[in-house]
């Protein structure tokens, strides 16, 4: 018997081989994580420095570098860690998209490290 394709087979078809792709991209990007440490392009940590002065940041390639006042870290480089200025801890970043406000704090921080390059630290 002919398979017949309705406009909700198809529909379903494509919704399953989106979510099939999807998790094949995270199984991916899990394994590249789990091999080097950090996180590969396109879930690269970014910094919205909002300071009067440049933001230090650190990552597992380029080690440290500074992202200027009033700007934002390209995509095309990866900041892991960033410094903290008012309290002088590292924020250790991962994927996530951290802003360092004109006090010096940081807003969103998921996790403090003991210094550049360390894990968070476990409380």
């Amino acid at each position: 018997m002919p398979i017949i394709f309705t406009p909700a087979r198809i529909i379903f078809t494509v919704i399953c081989l989106l979510c099939t792709s999807a998790a094949l991209a995270f199984f991916i990007i899990m394994q590249e994580k789990e091999q080097d440490g950090h996180w590969p392009w396109p879930v690269n940590g970014v910094l919205i420095n909002q300071y009067s002065q440049a933001a230090q940041v650190w990552d597992d390639d380029h080690r440290f570098y500074t992202v200027p006042a009033h700007t934002r870290s390209g995509d095309e480089l990866d900041v892991d860690h960033a410094f903290e200025p008012a309290s002088g801890r590292w924020c250790k970043i991962g994927p996530h998209t951290v802003t360092l406000k004109t006090d010096g704090y940081f807003k969103n921080c998921p996790c403090f490290a003991l210094d550049a390059g360390r894990a968070c630290i476990q409380f």
